[in-house]
């Protein structure tokens, strides 16, 4: 099955410094999302991931044995894409969807994906970032875990007075050390707290990439996807992933914020760059869009509602509303909103084998 992917043209947005070359009704044969660390990405992966099985389309997965370490990773640490970490018992298949970790190269993922194909990513306020690393990681990752055993009341203010004791040598192995910068392809020869490293790196992707989410304005950057590729409402619901963690790192001090900014200086040119152009969409989208986004918000309480009671026997009927047709949701697709990347990675392997 071809997938096709419709963008289409707002008159009340200029979308050409977002959406450069593509014109009105451009039809798009393949999605890239190109999934950054502690971004919010594990929920779009499950959005792709169902729109991939729902649509019977093509997925790349990446070539690991199941349950092995960054299963969910195309390569090894660090390594960019190439058809040996593709997992294609059928030979050259065309894909239409990947959006699994891998390091971003353009010339790498050219080869590959030679069709019209979107690409786009998200990205995530760095202070929130990298505490969330820290959160996240706290209890499982070797450097991280090390500088909350030994400081346990004061842990960003000594890992400041000497981040190269803990940071690792290999900055693919770092997840506090300008990650998205790293995640999108920043070359680690280049200092990323560079100015001008850094300006000219954001010009490339914003050369590369077709669209830019921003965590802070999550279902924002949904809606617009949505009105660029045809989408439905249906087709972009989610429930959160990777939620609940417990909360490691507390009462952070301004001097420890502004050490935070500093050290991602990278992570915070590339977010307020793209913070700005999506916030420039929003404003001149105006009230269309806030009411667009109400509307799902809405839609979104009454599927998470739906989907945590007991099994439910009528489904779930979401009117027409003036941005999309409607649609039924039933009890059986709430499981598949639930699934994490891991859990839907398997799912997925065993339909290839099949």
């Amino acid at each position: 099955m071809v997938l096709i992917l419709i963008f289409v043209s707002y008159q009340r947005i200029n979308y050409n410094f977002l959406i450069r070359s593509f014109r009105e009704r451009e039809q798009f044969k393949a999605i890239v999302f190109l999934k950054t660390h502690k971004t919010g990405g594990s929920t779009m992966v499950n959005i792709l991931q169902r729109f991939e099985e729902r649509h019977n389309l093509s997925i790349a997965l990446p070539k690991k044995n199941f349950g092995e370490l960054r299963y969910n990773y195309f390569g090894d640490v660090g390594e960019t894409l190439s058809r040996d970490h593709i997992f294609d018992p059928h030979g050259n298949t065309a894909f239409n969807i990947l959006c699994n970790h891998v390091i971003y190269n353009r010339t790498a993922f050219r080869k590959i994906f030679r069709r019209k194909t979107f690409y786009f990513t998200i990205l995530r306020e760095p202070l929130s970032n990298f505490l969330s690393a820290i959160n996240y990681y706290g209890l499982t990752d070797g450097y991280i875990r090390k500088m909350l055993k030994e400081n346990t009341s004061k842990p960003i203010t000594n890992f400041f007075k000497n981040p190269r004791r803990y940071e690792p040598h290999n900055v693919y192995l770092s997840f506090t050390n300008n990650r998205q910068l790293i995640d999108l392809g920043f070359s680690p020869k280049e200092n990323p707290r560079d100015p001008i490293s850094i300006k000219k790196f954001i010009k490339a992707i914003n050369n590369d990439f077709h669209f830019v989410m921003i965590m802070e304005y999550f279902d924002e950057s949904l809606i617009l996807i949505k009105r660029m590729l045809g989408w439905t409402f249906k087709d972009i619901l989610y429930i959160r992933q990777n939620k609940g963690r417990e909360i490691l790192v507390t009462n952070i001090t301004e001097e420890e914020k502004q050490k935070i900014y500093q050290w991602n200086r990278g992570d915070l040119m590339l977010y307020s760059h793209f913070l700005e152009k999506l916030e420039n969409i929003i404003k001149a989208e105006g009230q269309s869009l806030q009411e667009e986004v109400s509307t799902f918000k809405d839609i979104l309480r009454k599927v998470w509602d739906f989907c945590e009671q007991d099994d439910q026997v009528i489904p779930l009927t979401i009117r027409k509303t003036p941005w999309d047709s409607g649609f039924v949701l039933t009890y059986h697709e709430c499981t598949f909103l639930r699934l994490n990347e891991l859990q839907y990675l398997e799912r997925l392997y065993n339909a290839v084998i099949k």
